[in-house]
């Protein structure tokens, strides 16, 4: 059997034992998810990538929605400060009746 045939037998080997290999991951990184496997989830990788999965979904499902509030709260603003420029002066009592300022900075 030459050295390729050998090659191909390993990768499917490692791949029919384990289901997936992920190559290129930072030492570190991959560090801090066998531990949090080992900790977390017996050390069942495959439950443990669901979690991060599902975790990074509902993250980023989250900022969206955060990303869509915060441009209607700056619109809401912004028609507030054309409201407030466009209208004149006044103040509202307690009561509700506006009272039109004439003249001074007051």
């Amino acid at each position: 059997m030459d050295e390729f045939q050998k090659k191909v037998r390993e990768i499917k080997d490692k791949v029919n034992t384990r289901g997936l290999v992920i190559n290129r991951v930072p030492k570190n990184t991959h560090e801090e998810f066998l531990k949090f496997a080992e900790e977390e989830f017996c050390d069942d990788f495959g439950m443990c990538l669901k979690h991060v999965w599902d975790n990074f979904k509902m993250w980023q499902i989250f900022f969206q929605n955060m990303d869509m509030k915060l441009d209607v709260i700056l619109e809401r603003m912004s028609q507030m400060e054309n409201k407030e420029e466009s209208s004149e002066k006044s103040i509202t009592t307690m009561s509700g009746r506006r009272i039109a300022m004439k003249g001074g900075n007051k």
